[in-house]
């Protein structure tokens, strides 16, 4: 009854230990740390075998002579040469077999009641000549329970068994032991001086009481007692006995479990740095952008002013033209020209008119299209420039995440910065929206494209955009000046026409002014959303990670809590 009760709560005790172990496969799964994801799955397996109790040591310390004289049984061969090439699991079983489980591994049955519950492993020595023993043994090691470190009574320094032990002990928590066997080959001086070097070296890596068995396998044949074994074999009666074993297991395999979940935490912090770099990294990346728009809208306003110059100093031009053609000399002389040119027919006032507004409007255009190439210019290469070093920072951040291990939130960053430099890279490509921009298209486009909602180069569209304003209101303005002629006697309402062609002229400047302000500010706005445009997946992905970060790192918080407080007893 007592062995049932305490089976049972072993049994409630495992299983909410496997349900941790569930939450913490799906959270490094979730983080894409697939090699930490195997591991939890190994301990989740672990958990429902026998107590292991592995026993490790450098080729020839004895350990299988150990293991014999523990189970009053040859059950592992001794040889002069280093004969234990497998890992052997040693269980009960009611017949005595031994078979192979795959290219690694063999499984030995014995019918010995020390084995209830607890499964023996011997293993390959970690300094072993033959291939590939130090690594199948470092595999091993994560499911074991209790590590049993053989060591020599004549030589206990051996470095590469200490250095297994770093990775037993320090790496996988393990419950650790020592033995020193060959007791009956060392003086009693070597005895002494060495099980004091040994407990020293446990010391040193944070053992303060290294338990510690000096075995004889020789001498225990006859004196289980004199030779040590008897003491290695109440070791393990006491884990077995009364459950202790159960509570052992799954203390061990909630230690693993904790160091995953460490080791997961140093994942999630090493992300959470990149994170904050990132973030400043934006910031600075956003305030260079509204910087950018500020330079750009400072261009476009004194492309909005030199336009408006050449707008003001041709019209007033024009203008003076214009009133001397209505002088009584000037009419006068354009009667005889007229008779000259067109045989006797006088030319009208209004195609003289037409004759100084295509002159007007020529010249203008031919100053506001060098005024509206140089403003574009400036304004392209300015924004162009700022783009092309955003670019180079972006390259840098992602070459900043070299050193961080595998992880989901990480291949996302890394799959957004190679997004985002691509949209980027496209958008400064020659042929791109931002290729600059080419004189001669400016030159030789129609005016009025810009109007007809076909994109082209953007740089393009910019300052034509500027030369239709202009088109559109020179034009309106000669044409209203023809309208005011038509049917008015010119030279006695000569004041009147003058004072509405000076009004009609001021209104095309405000037009003007108008018109560049709304176009100016759309082109800018239009610029700035391309970028913008190829920079937010960067901005988006930060936010997005951040909340997928603040949710991880919440889970591995409860599920650390819950790790601390299980009770295996």
């Amino acid at each position: 009854m007592q062995a049932s009760l305490l089976e049972s709560r072993f049994l409630a005790r495992r299983t909410e230990l496997a349900g941790l172990l569930g939450r913490l496969i799906a959270l490094v799964a979730r983080c894409g740390r697939d090699d930490l994801a195997e591991t939890a799955r190994e301990l989740a397996a672990h958990v429902t075998e026998p107590f292991l109790f592995v026993v490790v040591g450098e080729v020839k310390t004895g350990k299988s002579s150990l293991i014999n004289a523990l189970l009053g049984a040859s059950v592992t061969q001794v040889a002069p040469d280093p004969c234990t090439d497998r890992i052997r699991i040693i269980t009960r079983g009611e017949h005595p077999s031994e078979a192979a489980d795959g290219p690694l591994l063999t499984r030995v049955s014995l019918d010995n009641p020390i084995l209830d519950g607890l499964a023996i492993v011997d293993t390959p020595g970690v300094d072993s000549i033959i291939d590939r023993h130090q690594e199948i043994t470092e595999e091993f090691i994560p499911r074991a329970d209790l590590v049993l470190f053989v060591f020599s009574a004549l030589n206990p320094y051996s470095r590469s068994a200490w250095e297994f032990y770093d990775l037993a002990a320090d790496t996988w928590r393990r419950n650790v032991a020592f033995a020193l066997t060959q007791a009956d080959l060392a003086s009693p001086e070597q005895i002494e001086v060495n099980t004091a070097r040994l407990r020293d070296l446990a010391r040193d890596r944070g053992v303060a009481d290294p338990t510690i068995f000096l075995v004889s396998a020789v001498t225990s044949e006859t004196d289980p007692e004199a030779g040590g074994i008897a003491a290695l074999r109440r070791l393990v009666r006491e884990l077995t006995a009364s459950g202790g074993h159960f509570a052992a297991k799954l203390e061990a395999t909630r230690r693993s479990a904790e160091r995953l979940a460490t080791e997961l935490g140093r994942s999630l912090e090493g992300v959470a740095a990149e994170l904050a770099a990132d973030t400043a990294e934006a910031d600075r990346m956003r305030k260079r952008l509204q910087t950018a728009r500020q330079a750009a809208d400072r261009e476009a306003e004194v492309l909005r002013v030199r336009v408006e110059g050449a707008y003001a100093r041709l019209a007033a031009r024009f203008e003076t033209a214009f009133a001397e053609e209505l002088t009584f000399g000037g009419m006068i002389g354009r009667a005889v020209t007229g008779l000259w040119r067109r045989g006797g027919k006088s030319a009208s006032p209004a195609a003289r008119l037409a004759e100084l507004g295509d002159a007007f409007a020529k010249d203008l255009e031919h100053e506001v299209d060098a005024i509206a190439r140089q403003g574009a210019q400036h304004i392209f290469e300015s924004v162009s420039n700022t783009a092309r070093a955003l670019l180079d920072e972006l390259s840098r951040r992602r070459a900043s995440g070299g050193d961080q291990p595998a992880d989901a939130l990480t291949a996302q960053r890394d799959r957004v910065l190679d997004e985002v430099a691509e949209r980027v890279e496209a958008l400064l490509a020659d042929g791109g929206p931002m290729a600059g921009l080419d004189p001669k298209s400016v030159t030789g486009m129609d005016p009025k494209a810009a109007l007809g909602g076909t994109l082209v180069l953007l740089g393009t569209i910019f300052a034509v955009a500027v030369k239709s304003a202009v088109v559109d209101v020179t034009g309106g303005v000669i044409a209203a000046g023809g309208a005011l002629l038509a049917g008015s006697a010119l030279f006695w309402q000569r004041p009147r026409v003058l004072r509405e062609m000076r009004r009609r002229l001021a209104a095309g400047g405000e037009k003007l002014r108008l018109e560049l302000d709304e176009r100016l500010a759309a082109r800018v706005d239009r610029i700035f959303r391309e970028l913008d445009e190829r920079f937010a997946p960067f901005f988006a992905d930060i936010d997005d990670r951040r909340g997928r970060l603040a949710e991880l790192s919440g889970q591995l918080e409860a599920l650390r809590e819950a790790l601390a407080a299980f009770d295996p007893a």
